[in-house]
């Protein structure tokens, strides 16, 4: 059996340890693998691979002619679901779904306990040494968390949400079952209608044209001015110039933001100034076990690939995730 090239690409979320390492060799002895930190690797390595794990740059993708699949350690593959980027059109893409949304759950849940028992306030406070304390203007299982968006990351919040006895509405791009875990499951033409509700709104999409600018000025505007948006999405799902004249005029009580149109955040961003907002580094999803579970989840699609079969995870090129 000829098996594959591989090239592996190290990232914060894809490094392979000796222990992985030695499991995968053991179980494929004839496997060719390089491992390289990061795009760093020659023309001629790009070239050869069959499979490669991690970020190549876009634009070198043309030039891997031999490349039949690639998989991403993000769950967002937006800058890799092009078909003109690479030198085959039977290319497979797979992402890594899965893998970050029991933890981005808890950043998020983490976020609305922040905002609704003051932290934030209290620890600005603390460094003035300052003791006053706040009333929280309403209990958090008295609260309604919109969740837009229903994959990994939506369901695991929803569940995390439901355990703190929040009410749950959710959305989603098509029509399903509604889960226990979820009070409303609607469709994304429903999301006007349900803005109202939410105390917390909380971005879980995945990243298309279709979801660019989700929320705009007017979506903002049927917010109340008591709720508090997060975003663990993508940036470009807000209107980011419209969410700060929100924040700015009160018409919006706060925001977390783990991601923003551009990154990393400039440093003369109106955003870094606002007192009602908390900025984290696009870090929701980072994880001790990440790269682990990165790994597993590849090694269990190479025995697909290799036999022919269904792999998980597989890229839709017409829906871009």
């Amino acid at each position: 059996m000829n098996l594959p090239t591989i090239l592996f690409l190290t990232h914060t979320h894809f490094h392979p340890d000796q222990e992985e390492m030695h499991c995968l060799l053991s179980t494929y002895p004839q496997l060719k693998v390089t491992t390289l930190k990061g795009a760093t690797y020659t023309r001629e390595q790009l070239e050869q691979a069959e499979i490669i794990v991690g970020f190549p740059k876009p634009e070198d993708l043309i030039h891997a002619t031999n490349l039949r699949w690639l998989h991403t350690p993000s769950a967002g593959v937006t800058q890799y679901a092009d078909k003109s980027l690479y030198s085959r059109k039977d290319i497979i893409l797979t992402n890594s779904v899965g893998t970050y949304g029991k933890q981005i759950a808890d950043h998020v849940i983490g976020m609305i306990i922040a905002f609704n028992h003051n932290f934030f306030t209290y620890h600005s406070q603390m460094l003035q040494r300052e003791w006053k304390n706040y009333f929280p203007t309403h209990d958090i299982w008295e609260s309604t968390l919109l969740i837009v968006g229903l994959g990994d990351i939506g369901t695991n919040l929803a569940k995390r949400a439901k355990a703190h006895g929040m009410r749950v509405v959710a959305v989603k791009r098509t029509a399903t079952e509604k889960p226990a875990f979820v009070d409303y499951l609607g469709t994304i033409d429903e999301l006007d209608a349900l803005l109202g509700q939410a105390d917390y709104l909380a971005l879980c999409p995945a990243y298309t044209k279709e979801t660019e600018h989700l929320i705009d000025a007017r979506r903002l505007s049927l917010l109340k001015r008591s709720a508090y948006l997060i975003n663990v999405g993508r940036g470009a799902l807000v209107d980011e110039n419209a969410l700060i004249e929100a924040l700015e005029t009160g018409m919006l009580a706060g925001a977390a933001l783990d991601v923003t149109q551009t990154e990393p955040l400039p440093p003369d961003s109106k955003l870094w100034s606002l007192d009602n907002v908390f900025i984290t580094p696009h870090a929701s999803g980072l994880s001790p076990s990440d790269p682990h579970q990165v790994f597993s989840l590849f090694q269990t699609n190479l025995q697909h690939y290799l036999a022919g079969e269904q792999m998980h995870n597989m890229v839709d090129f017409e829906r871009t995730y």
